[in-house]
């Protein structure tokens, strides 16, 4: 059993607007253990890569991205609050006027900013001080992440936006699913999807370009610019065209 597409806007409106009215510490926490997630996420993906040579091609990828999802998977089932995903429900929300502009910008910025600090808190103690991604790891977490840095900004923006396609698309489905195998595959195909295609996700890679500074592969400005304009790209992936084309089609399409 699962939810209509029609059904999955109303729901998607629900939850968007209950996320907006979360208290600071709910979406603190909740921000945290979502950029957690993430983070060793990208760890066990980089130790799964491993030393496999470049000759392998597209198949390093795939075998990223059979790991990478279980990362999502755990925060949509036990809690987490992660940017890309809100930038799917609580601009739906935003839409059907549910919320307004201040709690949407509100939400937008305190869980990117933790996101960021549960990735962060990954990269450098389970990442570096552990030695996960030191020794034999080194090179590859440098080659994952400078991978990230090496599109332009054009290019970064663009990917962001495929990206965030596909991983909203995760997180509705994840919505749309009534049972916990259903919640698993739904949300597993579409980010298996996005690893492989190699397109940018702003918290996977506020994770993977922490842990390449930490290698000495990737300097802070180029932090910066990429995460600036990949979650620029995310916002119009999940916000404009997935809720935007879906508000469209069963709230305006359908109006009496």
């Amino acid at each position: 059993m699962s939810l209509s597409p029609k059904e999955l806007v109303d729901e998607a409106i629900i939850r968007g607007k209950a996320k907006a009215n979360y208290s600071f510490l709910t979406t603190a926490t909740l921000g945290i253990m979502a950029g957690i997630f993430i983070g060793l996420a990208g760890a066990a993906m980089i130790r799964g890569m491993g030393s496999m040579p470049a000759e392998w091609g597209t198949l390093v990828n795939v075998i990223g991205g059979l790991i990478f999802p279980f990362g999502l998977i755990c925060l949509l089932l036990v809690g987490g609050e992660l940017v890309t995903g809100n930038m799917l429900v609580v601009t739906m929300a935003l839409y059907a006027k549910a919320i307004t502009w201040k709690q949407w910008g509100r939400n937008m910025l305190l869980v990117s900013i933790f996101n960021l600090v549960g990735t962060v808190v990954v990269a450098v103690f389970f990442g570096y001080f552990s030695y996960t991604l030191q020794g034999n790891f080194v090179d590859r977490t440098i080659a994952v992440a400078a991978g990230r840095t090496a599109d332009a900004p054009l290019q970064a923006f663009l990917s962001g936006i495929a990206c965030n396609i596909l991983v909203s698309t995760a997180v509705y489905m994840n919505i749309a699913a009534k049972d916990f195998i259903g919640k698993i595959f739904g949300t597993f195909l579409p980010i298996a999807g996005f690893v492989i295609a190699g397109y940018q996700h702003v918290v996977a890679n506020m994770f993977l370009l922490a842990a390449g500074m930490l290698a000495g592969g990737v300097t802070m400005g180029q932090f910066v610019q990429n995460i600036v304009f990949v979650w620029l790209g995310n916002l119009v992936g999940g916000g404009g065209i997935l809720a935007g084309m879906y508000y469209l089609a069963f709230k305006v399409g359908m109006k009496k």
